[in-house]
C-alpha cells in the first residue's frame, strides 16, 4: 500500500496553464533572470503537461516553481467528498482572483483505489473538455506529499440543488426550470460530441457560475469512450482499475455501478454491456422532475430499495405544484424503460425541439440570455443561509466569517 501512495508522491501532476492564472510560482533565480538554473529545478515536463503550453498564443515562457498550499489563503470550506473538499481560496498576493480548491487525500485514493476517478476527471478537464463553455474550468494542479490539488473556476452561486433548497416551497417555477435544464442539455452535448458520458448528472454536480449559468463539474465517474493515458497517474490508475476488474471478473468497464442511486439509469443497475450517452438523457428526466416538483421521482428508505424503484420505473406527479403537459411529456419521452427510445438519443433536434423548450428559441445564443436571479452561496456578503443540520454544528456566524476574511485581506496589503 505504502509503494503505491510512493508512486503518486514521484509521479507528480503536471501543472496545467491557464489564461488568467499562470500555474506556477515565480522562482528566486527567475526573478534574477537566471531562467536556465530555475528551468532545472522545475518540477515537470512541458511536454507532458495536461494543457500543453505549446498551444498557447502567450509570447513567452516564464520560469516558475510549482504551488504549494501555503500560497494561498483559505476564505471558507465549500463542500466535503468522501475523499476530497473543497475550499474558496485566493493566491496570497491575488486577493482579488477567487479559486475553488479540491483537496484530495492521497492515503484514502490508494486505500479505496480512487485513483482512476481522480485521473479520470483531471485528464478530461484539462483536455477534450477544456474548450467547452458549459464545464467548470480547471485552472492548475498541484501536490505535496499528503493531498492532490486541483484548482477550478469558482462559481458564486453554488449548485442547483442549493439554489433549490433554498426557492419557495423548494420548487423552482417552469420558466427558471426550462433556463437551467437547456444548459444543461447543451453542456452534456458537448461532452458528448467529445466522447465523454457523465453519468452522474444531478442537481448537486451543476454549478452556477458569475454570470448565472450553468457549469457541469464532478467527472469523476465518466466514462471516457476514447481513453487515452497521458500521465502516470493515469497509468497507475489504469493498472489498479485492472487488477480490481480482474478480482472481481467484470467484462465491461461501462458495465460498473457509478453515480447516484435516485439518477442513475435502470440499464447501468442492470449490469449492460455497454453504457451508452443515453444514460445522461435519464439523469436530466429525473433532475427536472425534481426541480419542477422539489423531490426525485424514484425513492426509496435505502440505497437498494431506490435502485429496486428505479428499476420499476413507476412514478406520478404531485397534485401540487402544478405542472405543465408539456413538462410532464418531456419528462415522461426520458424516463423510458429502453435507452434507445429516450428522446434525444437517436436526434438530438429532437430535445431541442420540443415544445417544453418553445421559450429558447435559438440555441446557439443560450449562454448570451440574461439568466435568472439567483442567491450567492460564495464570498463576503453572499446569501448563504443553511440550516443547523447542514452546518452539523458549525458556531462560526457570518459576522465572524467576514471578519476572518478581511483581517487576512489586511495582512496581505500590509505585506
Amino acid at each position: 500500500m505504502y509503494q503505491r501512495l510512493i508512486l503518486f508522491v514521484t509521479s507528480p501532476i503536471t501543472q496545467t496553464s491557464s489564461p488568467v492564472v499562470t500555474a506556477r510560482r515565480m522562482t528566486s533565480s527567475a526573478r534574477a533572470g537566471s531562467s536556465d538554473d530555475a528551468q532545472k529545478h522545475a518540477r515537470g515536463d512541458s511536454a507532458t503537461s495536461l494543457v500543453a503550453s505549446a498551444a498557447s498564443t502567450t509570447a513567452a515562457v516564464t520560469t516558475t516553481r510549482p504551488f504549494e498550499m501555503s500560497d494561498f489563503v483559505t476564505v471558507d470550506s465549500i463542500g466535503e467528498g468522501s475523499y476530497s473538499s473543497v475550499r474558496e481560496v485566493f493566491l496570497a498576493d491575488k486577493p482579488s482572483e477567487r479559486y475553488a480548491l479540491k483537496v484530495m487525500d492521497k492515503a484514502h485514493i490508494v486505500r479505496e483505489e480512487k485513483a482512476r476517478y481522480v485521473a479520470t476527471e483531471r485528464t478530461l478537464l484539462a483536455t477534450r473538455l477544456q474548450d467547452c463553455d458549459g464545464v467548470v474550468a480547471l485552472r492548475f494542479t498541484f501536490q505535496d506529499y499528503y493531498s492532490l490539488y486541483m484548482g477550478m473556476e469558482l462559481c458564486p452561486g453554488g449548485d442547483l440543488y442549493w439554489q433549490l433548497k433554498r426557492s419557495k416551497n423548494e420548487v423552482m417555477p417552469e420558466d427558471k426550470v426550462v433556463f437551467y435544464v437547456s444548459e444543461v442539455i447543451r453542456a452534456v452535448q458537448q461532452c458528448h460530441e467529445r466522447g465523454v458520458v457523465h453519468r452522474d448528472i444531478k442537481p448537486e454536480n451543476v454549478l452556477i457560475d458569475s454570470s448565472g449559468h450553468v457549469k457541469l463539474c464532478d467527472f469523476g465517474s465518466a466514462l471516457d469512450l476514447q481513453p487515452a493515458p497521458t500521465s502516470a497517474l493515469t497509468a497507475i490508475a489504469e493498472q489498479m482499475k485492472k487488477k480490481k476488474e480482474s478480482r472481481s471478473k467484470k467484462q465491461n468497464r461501462g458495465a460498473s455501478f457509478v453515480g447516484t442511486a435516485e439518477y442513475v439509469a435502470p440499464e447501468i443497475l442492470e449490469g449492460c454491456e455497454e453504457t451508452t450517452t443515453s444514460v445522461d438523457l435519464w439523469s436530466i428526466g429525473v433532475m427536472t422532475f425534481q426541480l419542477l416538483t422539489g423531490r426525485v421521482p424514484f425513492k426509496g428508505k435505502t440505497e437498494y430499495l431506490t435502485m429496486q424503484e428505479v428499476l420499476k420505473g413507476k412514478y406520478t406527479y404531485p397534485s401540487s405544484p402544478s405542472i405543465s403537459q408539456n413538462a410532464k411529456d418531456f419528462i415522461d419521452k426520458l424516463l423510458v424503460r429502453s435507452p434507445e427510445k429516450r428522446l434525444g438519443y437517436k436526434d438530438l433536434r429532437a430535445i431541442r425541439s420540443h415544445p417544453f423548450f418553445a421559450s429558447v428559441g435559438d440555441w446557439s445564443t443560450l449562454r448570451a440570455r440574461e439568466a435568472p436571479s439567483v442567491l450567492y452561496a460564495t464570498g463576503v456578503g453572499s446569501d448563504a443561509t443553511v440550516s443547523e443540520s447542514e452546518t452539523d454544528g458549525d458556531s462560526d456566524t457570518d459576522d465572524d466569517w467576514k471578519a476572518r476574511v478581511s483581517a487576512a485581506e489586511a495582512a496581505l496589503a500590509a505585506l
